[in-house]
C-alpha cells in the first residue's frame, strides 16, 4: 500500500471513530435525560392535592389516611389525628424521586425484586395508593432497596417496567405508626408543681420555688428523710416533656370499671394547669386528660375524650410514691 493509500485509510478510521463517539455521546445524553427525569413527572403538578392514601403490606390490613380540611386523620381509629412527619417525608420523597435507570420489563423477574403482585413472602410489593382531588388515582408498587447505590426499585401498578429511583420510599405499614402519638410535650423548666393523689389516700407533691431551681423538692419529705439523689423526683415531671401513647381509644369505648389509681394536677410558672387521671383496666394502664389551660397547642396535644395506654416504664415513673424516692437506709 502506497503512502497516499495509508493516509486515506487513517483518515477513514479516524472518521469512523469520531462518528462512533458522537453516536455514543448522543445516546448517553438521551439516556441521562431519561434516567434523571422525575419518576412521577405527570403527577408533579397535583401531588399537593392529595386527599387520601392507602398503604398495604402483603399479609397485613391496609392502612388509610385521609385529609380533613387542613388536617390528616386515620379513619379506622375514629378519625384520630395522623402524625405529620411520615406523610411529609413520603410526599417529599415522591416529589423528588428521579429515575436512575430502567430495569427489567419482564414480569417474571418482579418477584426477585420484591415487586410481584402475588407470591411468597419477600416477593410481593408494598402497595401504595394515592387519591387526588380532580385527578385519577395513582397506584404504585414499592420493591427492594437498590443494590447499586442508594434508592429503590419501583413500578406503577399495571406496568411491567421496573425503575431504579434515587429516593427510598419507606412509609409506615401499621396503623399505630401513622397516629400522632404525642400526649404532652411540656418543657420541664416551665413546670412549677406536680401534685399526685393516690387511690389509697397517699399524696405526693413535687415543687420548685422558682424557675431557676432545677431539681424538684418533695413537700412530704420529713426532716429525717433524704432523697436517693438530689434529682430523684425529676423523672416524674420529665415524663410530661415527651409523653407518647402506646395505644389510644375513644373514652366511650373503654368503660372503666374502677376509680382511677391516681389523679394528678400539673401547674406551670405562668399559670398553666393540667389535670389528669390514671386508670388500670386488666393489666393495662390508661391515661385520661382532664381540664387544661394556659398551654400552647403543641404542649398539650392529647384529647380529653380519649384514653391513652401507657407502657410499663411510663407507668412506673408516674406512679412512684415517697418511699420510692427515698435513700435506702443502711
Amino acid at each position: 500500500m502506497g503512502r497516499k493509500g495509508l493516509i486515506a485509510l487513517i483518515v477513514i478510521v479516524l472518521l469512523c471513530v469520531l462518528g462512533y463517539l458522537a453516536v455514543q455521546q448522543s445516546q448517553q445524553q438521551r439516556t441521562a435525560q431519561v434516567e434523571r427525569a422525575p419518576w412521577l413527572a405527570a403527577e408533579q403538578a397535583y401531588l399537593s392535592s392529595l386527599q387520601a392514601l392507602e398503604i398495604e403490606q402483603p399479609g397485613q390490613p391496609a392502612v388509610r389516611i385521609e385529609r380533613r380540611g387542613d388536617a390528616w386523620v386515620v379513619p379506622a381509629k375514629a378519625d384520630y389525628p395522623a402524625a405529620p412527619q411520615p406523610l411529609a417525608e413520603l410526599l417529599r420523597a415522591l416529589r423528588e424521586a428521579r429515575t436512575v435507570e430502567a430495569k427489567t420489563a419482564n414480569a417474571q423477574w418482579h418477584g426477585r425484586l420484591g415487586l410481584a403482585e402475588s407470591g411468597e413472602e419477600g416477593e410481593q410489593a408494598l402497595r401504595l395508593k394515592l387519591q387526588f382531588e380532580g385527578h385519577p388515582d395513582l397506584n404504585l408498587r414499592l420493591g427492594n432497596p437498590s443494590l447499586q447505590g442508594s434508592g429503590q426499585l419501583v413500578r406503577r401498578a399495571g406496568e411491567d417496567q421496573v425503575w431504579q429511583i434515587d429516593q427510598s420510599l419507606a412509609p409506615p405499614v401499621i396503623e399505630l405508626e401513622w397516629l400522632d402519638r404525642r400526649i404532652t410535650d411540656i418543657p420541664f423548666t416551665s413546670v412549677q408543681r406536680l401534685a399526685l393523689n393516690y387511690a389509697d389516700g397517699e399524696k405526693l407533691t413535687l415543687s420548685k420555688a422558682d424557675a431557676q431551681q432545677y431539681n424538684f423538692a418533695v413537700e412530704q419529705l420529713a426532716g429525717n428523710q433524704t432523697l436517693s439523689f438530689e434529682g430523684a423526683a425529676n423523672g416524674m415531671v420529665t415524663l410530661f416533656s415527651n409523653l407518647l401513647f402506646a395505644d389510644a381509644a375513644p373514652l366511650s369505648q373503654i368503660g372503666f370499671k374502677q376509680a382511677p389509681i391516681l389523679k394528678f394536677q400539673l401547674s406551670g410558672f405562668d399559670g398553666q394547669s393540667l389535670a389528669g387521671a390514671l386508670y388500670k383496666q386488666g393489666d393495662q394502664h390508661w391515661l385520661v386528660l382532664g381540664k387544661h389551660e394556659g398551654f400552647k397547642a403543641d404542649e398539650v396535644i392529647g384529647h380529653g375524650d380519649w384514653a391513652y395506654r401507657l407502657d410499663a416504664d411510663q407507668v412506673q415513673r408516674l406512679t412512684k410514691k415517697l418511699r420510692d424516692l427515698l435513700a435506702k437506709s443502711g
